[in-house]
């Protein structure tokens, strides 16, 4: 095959071709990034080999998701650190499926239809940034495999579509992470497009999903998301609603039907409406759903997108990678902290059953059980002491190398990281009684009113000194 493509080939696209294979192989670094890259590694280090070797002791049943999300992010993290136009930039994401639009949707934004190529092969996962150039000309980089940062021409950039493969026998693409393409024409200052991969492969028989969760990693470390809805779909499929409802809740987002002006319009305002029904019903908030079309004398203009763009230029810059760390922290500790309260919980059932039988060998067995409970619940606390001393020595690092690029990275309190939704009060109720052993009707008015504090009763206190092993057995505190 390769033989076959040379003789198609002249000798100076060859030639080209080898050049271009040679820089994205590149594995030396620079004199000048020696010290940060030393850094990093030793970031790196703390998830590939401290956390798993803690993990050997005990951990969740998805630490192996748990470690690829700190992997993803300290991979987004590299970016930041190695391209200089990131760090001060508002990132908006451009999310969807494959072929949704994405990049059709930024190329028309920036008036340049061979900025982004739209052809990208869906097997690889290469998201691209576009930033405003300095200069009159647009310039690529890319980090590769081996975390080093390489230039390539636009026109170099433009032949990694899924065609490489059957015109020049390469697949330079797939040696490559990420891209930033710095453009004279992008009119937003502050603002970095971030084109994703998309999270699933064009709707063929047999065809294999991209990674979704480098999608979701990159998309979550954006400040804005703006989600692309195909016309043609009808409406969004219950595959989109599925990924949203992954993504952070807390980035605004931003739903856009492309391709609308191959359809009446008519049928795009039932769209529209049928979208925007649908999310409200499965709890996502966006803030708006605008059809759009690239063609420039279509029906659907791009000024109301371009307004919102225009409001997140002026949007405060923030970034989210310590938050994005300190949840899969958070995420071990829980593990750990529910280990111990359920070590605890059996003890003190043993306790009970301890304190109604004096049959010398259910003693004995008990007393066995406890035992190894006590044990466990040291374990656990010394897990949990090693985790608290791997984030203490993995944020440390991070600020360091925060400083070093000018990225503020303080480890940021659990506290403000906490996501409040509504609970159902009753469903917990129940199950704490069925846990204590507590006897009592569902349906009982009196009992539910007292839990939920739902009405007034008089002679309150009456009734719960009447009633008190049923009515106030939930609120004991159990050893």
């Amino acid at each position: 095959m390769a033989d076959h493509l040379c003789t198609q080939l002249n000798e100076q696209a060859v030639r080209e071709r080898y050049a271009l294979l040679s820089q994205a192989c590149e594995s030396t670094a620079g004199t000048g990034n020696q010290q940060l890259e030393e850094q990093l590694q030793a970031l790196e280090q703390i998830i590939e080999r401290d956390l798993p070797a803690l993990a050997r002791k005990g951990s969740p049943d998805n630490i192996t998701d748990l470690l690829q999300a700190l992997r993803l992010e300290m991979t987004r993290f590299r970016e930041f650190c190695e391209y200089p136009a990131l760090p001060s930039k508002v990132v908006v994401g451009l999310g969807g499926s494959f072929s949704a639009g994405k990049s059709s949707l930024i190329n028309a934004l920036i008036g340049d239809r061979k900025c982004l190529v739209t052809e990208v092969d869906p097997t690889t996962s290469l998201p691209t940034y576009l930033v405003q150039a300095k200069s009159e000309q647009t310039e690529v980089h890319a980090i590769n495999l081996f975390n080093r940062v390489v230039s390539l021409s636009h026109e170099q950039f433009r032949t990694l579509t899924h065609e490489e493969k059957s015109r020049y026998g390469s697949q330079v693409s797939s040696l490559l992470k990420s891209v930033v393409v710095a453009h004279p024409a992008l009119p937003w200052g502050n603002l970095a497009l971030l084109d994703t991969p998309g999270y699933s492969k064009a709707d063929q028989v047999g065809s294999e999903r991209t990674d979704a969760n480098l999608a979701r990693a990159q998309l979550n470390s954006a400040q804005f998301i703006v989600w692309l809805v195909p016309a043609d779909k009808g409406t969004i499929t219950e595959e989109d609603i599925a990924f949203l409802g992954t993504l952070d809740r807390a980035i605004p987002k931003l739903v856009v039907i492309s391709r609308a002006d191959k359809h009446p319009a008519e049928e795009i305002e039932k769209i529209v409406t049928l979208v925007h029904d649908t999310l409200a019903k499965r709890g996502l908030s966006v803030l708006d759903v605008i059809p759009f079309s690239t063609r420039p004398r279509s029906n659907y203009s791009a000024e109301p997108l371009l307004d919102y763009f225009a409001q997140w230029n002026m949007a405060r810059h923030e970034l989210g990678f310590a938050q994005q760390f300190k949840r899969q922290f958070m995420g071990y500790q829980r593990f750990i902290y529910e280990e111990k309260q359920h070590a605890q919980r059996l003890l003190g059932k043993f306790n009970r059953i301890l304190a109604l039988t004096d049959d010398g060998d259910i003693q004995d067995d008990i007393g066995i059980i406890q035992r190894k409970c006590k044990v466990e619940l040291v374990q656990q606390e010394q897990m949990a002491k090693e985790l608290v001393e791997v984030q203490s020595r993995f944020f440390s690092q991070l600020k360091k190398i925060g400083d070093r690029v000018g990225i503020p990275l303080p480890e940021p309190g659990e506290l403000s990281l906490l996501i409040f939704e509504p609970i159902n009060l009753s469903h917990l109720l129940l199950q704490l009684a069925d846990e204590w052993g507590v006897d009592t009707e569902v349906y009982d008015p009196i009992l539910w009113a007292v839990l939920m504090r739902s009405q007034h009763i008089p002679s309150m206190d009456k009734i719960l000194r009447r009633d008190r092993p049923s009515y106030t057995a939930l609120f004991a505190l159990k050893a």
